[in-house]
């Protein structure tokens, strides 16, 4: 027992002495990555001195969404786009089918109805 004990210690130590380029922890995957695996691949590409600290970041956002569904939905237009397509098919009367095809709340169309330079 003293020796697989001993074992782990030298092999802890031995990876402490190396760069900290070097070592890269990767959590454990299983064979079919999840949302938040995949999220975090990606954060990871875009931003890779995040790198070091994914595993208390990833650890802490399952423990606050776990066991939840989640739909992610694609956005065809956002900004200015989407402001523009709002006010080319409102007609004044139909917000709640402007909504329903652009897929937005009717909130946002008259949000975006309101801001400033839109008649």
């Amino acid at each position: 027992m003293a020796r697989a004990a001993r074992r782990k210690v030298e092999q802890h130590e031995h990876q402490a002495a190396k760069p900290a380029a070097v070592l890269q922890f990767a959590p454990p995957r299983m064979n079919d990555p999840d949302l938040i695996d995949r999220i975090f691949d990606y954060v990871v590409a875009q931003i890779p001195e995040i790198a070091d600290r994914r595993t208390p970041i990833e650890r802490a956002i399952r423990s606050e969404f776990g066991k939840q569904s989640a739909y992610v939905r694609e956005r065809n237009l956002t900004g200015e786009a989407l402001a523009v397509e709002v006010a080319r098919l409102f007609d004044g009367r139909n917000a709640t089918e402007v909504a329903r095809v652009l897929q937005i709340s009717r909130a946002t169309v008259y949000r975006l109805l309101k801001q400033p330079g839109r008649d």
